[in-house]
Formats: structure tokens, sequence, C-alpha cells
């Protein structure tokens, strides 16, 4: 069995609201599924919005 990817919920949903794509495509994107300009940019926003709120939860845990 393949292991399933977990993503975060809250960025996903803002990458949804700001590009006004599927959710289905949003993940695709991030996955590496699709290519192009769009594609790339909403991976990059995806992993930059995850990484910060990381940071922020790790900040409060502290």
């Amino acid at each position: 069995m393949k292991k399933q990817a977990k993503y975060n919920a809250v960025v996903v949903d803002k990458l949804i609201e700001k590009y006004g794509f599927k959710r289905n495509y949003i993940l695709k994107c991030i996955r590496g599924e699709r290519i192009g300009a769009i594609a790339t940019k909403i991976k990059d926003d995806y992993h930059l919005l995850d990484r910060a709120t990381r940071m922020v939860i790790k900040n409060k845990m502290e």
C-alpha cells in the first residue's frame, strides 16, 4: 500500500481562495503532477505558507 500524504488543510483552503482552482488541481500541483508557471507558483506558495504556519506554532509552544 502507498502511504497517503497529509497536507495542511488551512493552507490548501487559502490557495483555493487565492487562485480559484479546485482542491484536486491544487493538490496535484503540490505533489508535482502538474507542470507550468502557475502550478510551480502554487507549489512554492504552499511550501512557503506551510513553513510559516509551522514556525508560528513552534514559537507559540515555546
